[in-house]
């Protein structure tokens, strides 16, 4: 289930991130609430920030908005793979497995792989873009009327470790 993340920036502020306790992907558990989770991220990330998200266009071909109903298909899956392609082409170390696992902690690399989690980036485009921006897409995301109430209800939950950890 989807879940709230407490965190502290390298500024000393307080920060919230959103994770998974499982895996979102081609191998993955694709709970309900976690794929919601996926899903909205790339709405805020693709959609509601498309012009302010530093050029980065949704996965080719996608002219819909991702719908956030928490079913894991075809859809979902290529908004993954085209993520984690942009975020090798940025720079980043990320592994291209079309998965998005929880992340340990905000910030953390895998511990098997050495590489960095795409739903923490995923995060951390999300809140970074929203605050360049001015607007509240992402830190409101647990209180939006336009997000399924399985979804708020599961971020309302605030807990420090995914299940797939503990």
């Amino acid at each position: 289930m989807a879940f709230s993340t407490p965190t502290i920036s390298s500024s000393g502020a307080l920060l919230t991130t959103y994770n998974t306790d499982w895996s979102v992907g081609r191998i993955g558990s694709n709970t309900r609430e976690d794929v919601m989770l996926v899903q909205a991220l790339f709405k805020i990330f693709y959609y509601e920030l498309l012009g302010f998200n530093h050029d980065l266009e949704p996965p080719p071909g996608q002219t819909e908005v991702i719908v956030v109903d928490g079913y894991y298909g075809q859809i979902t899956q290529k908004h993954i793979t085209h993520f984690q392609t942009q975020a090798i082409a940025l720079g980043y170390k990320v592994l291209p497995d079309g998965i998005f696992d929880p992340f340990r902690e905000p910030g953390a690399s895998s511990t098997i792989s050495k590489t960095r989690y795409a739903l923490d980036l995923l995060n951390n485009a999300c809140a970074n873009c929203c605050k360049e921006q001015g607007i509240d897409n992402y830190t409101n995301l647990p209180n939006r009327d336009d997000m399924p109430l399985l979804l708020r209800s599961a971020l309302k939950k605030v807990k420090k470790t995914a299940r797939k950890y503990s």
